[in-house]
């Protein structure tokens, strides 16, 4: 899945280079919103002469995005941005929050499908922990029987915990900006 960064935007979420580079490291940001990121970040850096900005800003298929990204944290002094980092891992969790609201909005009328599709963000996640409450293919814990439940009791309950996990990761998030 390939997503924008107005997920951040729309969201109230702060991004910056650390963000686009682990989007662009997961597959989930497409090249001209990192060239569009650059074109916006000289616009208001009018005194910025990194030519690794600068050249990301011309954008294009010739050029090596994840070089570029790479020496923009370096020069910005962010070396230890590795997978078990915990920067990337906060990183991640921004990308996951925001695919998972953009998800809520488009699959807002058909709760089952918007749980198939967190289910899909899950494993795209690496299957977070935190997550295990509102996933419909998992048993649930604290001796839930849903068999004791009809359908659509079933899937309120899911729903449930999923929005009680977005707004604690919204307010995470914004907290820590």
């Amino acid at each position: 899945m390939i997503f924008s960064i107005n997920i951040f935007k729309k969201n109230k979420i702060n991004y910056d280079w650390k963000t686009l580079y682990v989007g662009f490291n997961l597959g989930l940001i497409k090249n001209s919103d990192i060239t569009n990121y650059a074109v916006d970040f000289l616009g208001s850096h009018s005194e910025s002469d990194n030519q690794n900005i600068v050249e990301l800003a011309w954008g294009g298929n010739d050029i090596d995005y994840e070089r570029l990204l790479r020496n923009i944290l370096r020069e910005s002094n962010v070396d230890d941005l590795v997978p078990d980092s915990d920067v990337w891992q906060l990183e991640t969790r921004k990308w996951r929050f925001g695919i998972l609201t953009d998800l809520e909005i488009m699959y807002q009328n058909d709760p089952e499908e918007l749980l198939n599709k967190i289910a899909e963000v899950y494993a795209d996640f690496d299957y977070p922990e935190d997550m295990d409450s509102f996933i419909n293919y998992l048993t649930p814990k604290a001796g839930y029987d849903p068999s004791l439940y009809s359908p659509k009791e079933n899937v309120a309950r899911l729903m449930n915990y999923f929005n009680v996990f977005l707004n604690k990761e919204q307010q995470y998030l914004q907290k820590i900006a």
